[in-house]
This record gives C-alpha cells, structure tokens and sequence, in this order.
C-alpha cells in the first residue's frame, strides 16, 4: 500500500527521524556531564558515536525528498541512512571492546569526525558513494548493505552479551532490546521501494525505538541509575554520620538538683568527615556529676569510631566508680587497644564536680582546660595537666582538688572553638585568650543556651568561615538557690585551693 497521498507522511518521517537525533544528542550530553564520576569510557564512546550518528541524521533530514536542502538529490538522502547505520553498527561493535576500559577520547573524537567528514565529501563533493536508488527502486547495493548492516548488529549483540557481566545494572537487558529493533528496522527498510510505502514508515518506527532503549540503556541504567543508588547511599551514610555524632554526644538534661547543664555541638566544615570529638555529663546522686569532654586526633570514621568506644567506657567505669587512676589507666588501655595507627591519640579533660561540697576534682590529659567563671571573671582552671592518650605513659595522679566559689559555672570546649582564624585570611588562630575575653564580654552575667549560641556565632564569624573542626561545648552552672557548703553543712569561706599529692598548685577563681 503507498502513503505517497497522505500529507504528513513528510512530517511523520521529519518526526520519527528528529526524535531519533535528539535522543542520541541526550546519551552524549548526559554521558559527558557524569564523565568524572564514570569507570570507564563506554558510556562516552557511545555518546560520541551516536553524536556522529545524529549528525548524519539531521543532513538526511533537511535533505529528504520535499524538503531537498541540501542537494536535491534523491540518491544523497539514503547514501546519508546507509552510512549513519554502518557507522551505529560499527560503534556498537567497538563499544564492546570499550566496556570497563579507558580510551583516548581525543582519538575517538578525531577519527568519528573525520568519518562524517568523509562520508559528506563522498556523497556531496567527490559523487564517489555507491548508488541506492535506481529507476524509482532499491539498487542491490542497498538491500545488501541493510543485511551487511544487520549482520554487523547481530556481531555487536553476541560481543556485547558476552561482556553483560560488566555492564551495569538492566544495560544489557535494555542493550539487547536496541539490538533487536535496530535489525527489525533495517529489515524493513530493504522490504519498500517507494520511500512512502508502509515499510519504510514502519522502519522508521522501531528507528524511533531503538533510539529510545539505547539511551534508556546508557543514560538511564548506565548512568542515572547507579548516581541514583551513590545518592541513596550518601543519604545512608548521612544517616549513619548522624548517628555516630549522637555516639559521641551525651544524653542530656542531666536532672540534678542545684545545677543546670548545657551542651552543644557543631559539625566542622567537612560534615561528613567526622570529627573525634566527644563529650558527657553523667549524674552521680549526691555526689554531684562527672564530665568527659575529649577528642581523637585525625578526622573519619575510625576516630569517631574510637571516640564513642572511649566514651562508653567512661561511662561503664563511672558507673563501677572506680578511682580516678583506675580509669584514666583504663581508657589508655581502650585507645592503645583499639586504635589503627600507633599514631592515634586522644585529649581528654576529666571532672567531677560535687555542687554540694562546692569543689572540682580535674584531670587534663593534654586537653583545652575548662574556663571558670565565677564573681564577674573569667580564667582558665589551672591544673598540671598530663600526656594525652597514646603517645606514651605519663604517670597518672589523682585528681587536682579546686573549690568553687558561689554563682560559679564551668566551660568545657574542645580545641576546635579556638583553632578557627581572628580574622578572614589571617595565620594566627583565635585562641584561648580571645575565648576568654568572649566569654567576659557575654556570659559573665549569665550563661544560657542564647548567651551559648551568641560565644559560638562571634568566634565562628571572627575568620568568617565555618569551623573548620568539630566543636563540642558543655557548660556546667551551679543553679542560683544552691550555695556550697562543707561536708558537714556549713557555708566554705574563701579557701586556697586543695591539691592531690604529686600534683602542682592550682589555681582558684
């Protein structure tokens, strides 16, 4: 039956052959744009092809019988359909031998250009390509190049499957699809001798098809959906980030009377690169609370890792109430034990503060000293500190005794709040001294969660950049109707302060 009468038959062919251009532009625009992400070069050698391919295409197109161009030719536009089929055929064979490799993409870019370039000349300039029509019909030169060409198809299909095991996800599966009603449409096209009669049209339909799998094949399988899974995965990861940070981090309120607690964390700059920091507050009964805050050198999963574990096992040994030797011996074990490079360390500043007696029992083991604040000054605990964890053994002393004076309150911090700049593009770092002075200016009168957040807004906008470690805060304040007092009841007077033996003076606020 011919469709020589109907109208649109021009528009239909305009249609089928424009969505088979664009689909193949898509493959090579969305293969180079995840390019950096990709393994190997298949997904872009097949883009670049079906680039060259489409190339062929849109000539064919503005050069098809009614819309004439180019060269008004009847012969140039079927030239042009042979010579994009012999090259997707080709493609599609080497496309095998690119699965899990890398090439040089400049070559291939180089050689398909000169291909389109070759073909055009031959057909538009030299008059040197075969001919494929002849008296209104196939020429057999024609009809014996769609076999050829579905024979290259079918090379390509038994190469490609036996590589299936390489390629990612459905690929294959969709791949094939492509292979079949490639052939089915070269079929067709050897079956019609007016280019409106039936065949033709139903050639350019699984034409339309094909194009459609392939780049299902290659963007949607091959590309998408693995970035689809990474993105899965990313949010898993984040999940578990989210997680360890909790591991790392105490279960507040702790509901003891005569004091207030607060704490607060903020992720460094890399937000998925954990940091080591962590920090607790446990409630002791009437003895008061005991506090950890500490930090694992190094960023990643295994500090963090080795930073719950080391504070788990305070609680576990705070929960044995054993001395405080006892657990500073005991967690160097942990950190020896557990860590994976000998290199690993921790800081850690351990405290028991009893608000009924009124005094701090301190031990730093090379960790920031917490700030007291207390009677409108603030100053930094002074105590001897010792080695941090793992890097070799100091020998442990009992806690340094400090009293604590009415109203007082205590800020734990790890180094990360005073590491950042004082200023964008500086060198020199913030530092304790310009935390201390932050801390008078703002929170001497009183020390809330907004006083907390405004101290961490003005030392994170001094460099004007994110911190760039993890930051971990606890604050401790004596609650405003509790005073301290003796063991047996009575209010302290002022006093200087108490030390363990083999531990140097310390200094009270």
């Amino acid at each position: 039956m011919s469709l020589a009468r109907i109208p649109s038959y021009i528009l239909f062919h305009t249609v089928a052959e424009l969505v088979f251009v664009v689909v193949c532009l898509s493959v090579i625009i969305m293969a180079w744009a995840l390019y950096q992400f990709l393994d190997d070069d298949f997904a872009v050698f097949l883009g670049a092809a079906l680039f060259a391919v489409a190339s062929l295409h849109v000539v064919h197109v503005v050069d098809y019988p009614g819309l004439g161009l180019v060269g008004g030719s009847l012969d140039s536009p079927t030239q042009l359909w042979l010579a994009a089929r012999f090259l997707l055929a080709a493609a599609l064979i080497a496309a095998a031998f690119v699965v899990g490799r890398r090439i040089d993409l400049r070559i291939t870019a180089l050689v398909l250009a000169g291909y389109v370039a070759v073909v055009l000349a031959s057909i538009y300039w030299w008059d040197a390509f075969p001919e494929t029509l002849h008296d209104g019909g196939l020429t057999t030169f024609k009809t014996a190049a769609e076999y050829v060409i579905c024979a290259l198809l079918v090379v390509a299909t038994v190469l490609l499957w036996q590589r299936r095991e390489r390629l990612p996800g459905g690929t294959w599966r969709l791949l094939r699809a492509a292979l079949v009603a490639s052939i089915v449409a070269e079929v067709w096209f050897t079956l019609y001798q007016v280019a409106s009669q039936w065949p033709n049209m139903l050639g350019h339909f699984f034409l339309a098809l094909s194009a459609v799998l392939l780049f299902r094949a290659v963007v949607d399988d091959g590309l998408a959906r693995p970035h689809a899974l990474a993105v899965n995965a990313l949010s898993e990861a984040e999940t578990m980030h989210r997680r360890l940070e909790q591991a790392l981090m105490p279960s507040l309120p702790v509901d003891r009377p005569g004091l207030t607690v607060l704490s607060s964390y903020l992720p460094g700059e890399e937000r998925l690169q954990l940091g080591g920091d962590f920090i607790d507050v446990l409630d002791r009964g009437d003895d008061g609370v005991a506090v950890i805050c500490g930090d694992v050198s190094g960023h990643g999963a295994n500090p963090a890792a080795l930073g719950a574990m080391l504070r788990v096992s305070w609680q576990s040994l705070c929960a044995a109430d054993v001395d405080a030797t006892t657990m500073v011996d005991s967690l160097r074990e942990v950190i020896e034990r557990e860590r994976q490079s000998e290199w690993t360390y921790a800081t850690i500043c351990l405290a028991w503060i009893d608000p009924q007696l009124g005094e701090l029992r301190l031990v730093s083991l090379g960790h920031p000293l917490p700030l007291l604040v207390a009677d409108g000054s603030v100053a930094p605990v002074q105590v001897r500190p010792i080695t941090p964890l793992g890097l070799w053994d100091d020998p442990v002393v009992t806690p340094s005794i400090i009293p604590l004076p009415d109203g007082w309150r205590l800020f734990f911090y790890t180094d990360g709040l005073i590491e950042g700049r004082v200023a964008p593009g500086s060198s020199e770092r913030f530092g304790e001294g310009r935390l201390v002075e932050a801390v008078e200016r703002l929170c001497c009168a009183s020390f809330d969660e907004q006083c907390l957040e405004e101290l961490l807004e003005e030392v994170r906008n001094a460099g004007c950049e994110p911190f760039a470690d993890d930051v971990s805060v606890i604050l401790v304040s004596q609650a405003s109707e509790v005073r301290p007092r003796e063991a047996d009841g009575a209010v302290p007077a002022p006093q200087a302060t108490r030390q363990a033996p083999g531990c140097c003076p310390a200094t009270p606020e």
